[in-house]
């Protein structure tokens, strides 16, 4: 486990960017899977967004809190699409394989970003990062755990 200090927005674009290439790297054979987890407002949103600019994506990115998952297309390594979860309103991990998450892990090109990822943890490769995102009380300062990296 590695702790970050992410003091502001343009730290967290940097480190958006540091995981997307460690990604590339790691995920060679299934999808990418990057777990974030931390209170509401904590940062787990703003964090895939910007991921979304690093992978130059022009929509606005929003918590897919009511429609569960959202895809874009990009083309960044092996990755030919960004599938954004936000797995709060799931109370049973069932409710994800009617979904069609099943068939998202296996395919290689998708890099899977999953907010609130612990609801359902049991669906998760062991191969992932983890990204646990804590409020400081410092203004937009954020502390993150990193595991899997």
């Amino acid at each position: 486990m590695e702790n970050r200090i992410i003091p502001d927005l343009d730290s967290l674009r940097e480190f958006a960017k540091e995981v997307l290439d460690i990604s590339v790297n790691k995920f060679t054979n299934q999808a990418g899977v990057i777990a974030l987890n931390g209170e509401l407002g904590a940062g787990k949103t703003a964090f895939v967004q910007q991921i979304a600019k690093e992978l130059s994506i022009a929509e606005a990115i929003t918590s897919p809190t009511f429609v569960i998952m959202k895809m874009y297309e990009i083309d960044y390594g092996q990755f030919k699409q960004l599938i954004h979860i936000d797995a709060y309103r799931i109370e049973e991990e069932s409710e994800m394989l009617v979904l069609g998450f099943g068939e998202l892990l296996e395919d290689k090109e998708n890099l899977i970003c999953i907010e609130w990822a612990d609801n359902i943890k049991g669906l998760l490769p062991e191969n992932q990062i983890q990204l646990n995102f804590e409020l400081t009380g410092n203004k937009e300062e954020r502390s993150v755990n990193i595991y899997g990296n």
